[in-house]
């Protein structure tokens, strides 16, 4: 019996994330197919770094917490985040995949499939102590900047060999100065 039921979960949870595949591609193929590169519609500060420290991407976890570690020469910012968050971005930073993909293993999966590069991810801002982020994306001559939780976008970086850059400012208010 127990067993039955552990094959309908596993049986279901594939399902939602087959789910989430087919939405995530219904979604973001004509979001991209109707967005031509252009300054008027994505202000070119959006792919500048100009201001922006690039960033390598570690991670720590305890029992019931994760953190995420961005480090570039002399400064390091530590951020908490959900020990889940932490757990993807370690598996994508060892190239380790599970049994079965998890969000941003599918989300990787739509991006390849639609011919989608991640350009970069950039941590913009904290608002009520949270970081905002956005994901960069290009598909042939058509670019894309997206809200993102920073936690998501490093996922998917690290997975994608993509950049994650800090905006300076925000690194000197928030990291910690190491030299």
């Amino acid at each position: 019996m127990a067993k039955a039921k552990r094959d309908s979960l596993v049986f279901y949870k594939a399902l939602s994330i087959i789910a989430i595949a087919v939405a995530l591609v219904a979604v973001l193929q004509p979001y991209l197919k109707s967005i031509e590169f252009s300054p008027a519609l994505l202000p070119i500060s959006e792919l500048s770094t100009q201001g922006y420290t690039k960033m390598d991407v570690q991670v720590s976890t305890s029992e019931n917490t994760g953190v995420v570690i961005l480090n570039s020469q002399c400064w390091q910012l530590t951020a908490s985040t959900e020990l889940t968050q932490v757990e993807s971005i370690a598996n994508g930073l060892e190239g380790k995949f599970n049994f079965r993909p998890n969000s941003h293993d599918l989300m990787k999966d739509a991006l390849d499939g639609l011919d989608v590069e991640v350009v970069m991810v950039k941590v913009i801002d904290i608002q009520n102590n949270t970081f905002i982020g956005r994901l960069v994306l290009k598909q042939g001559d058509k670019i894309v900047s997206l809200d993102s939780r920073p936690s998501d976008g490093i996922a998917i970086a690290v997975r994608t060999n993509a950049p994650v850059y800090m905006k300076n400012e925000l690194l000197e208010q928030q990291g910690k100065y190491t030299c």
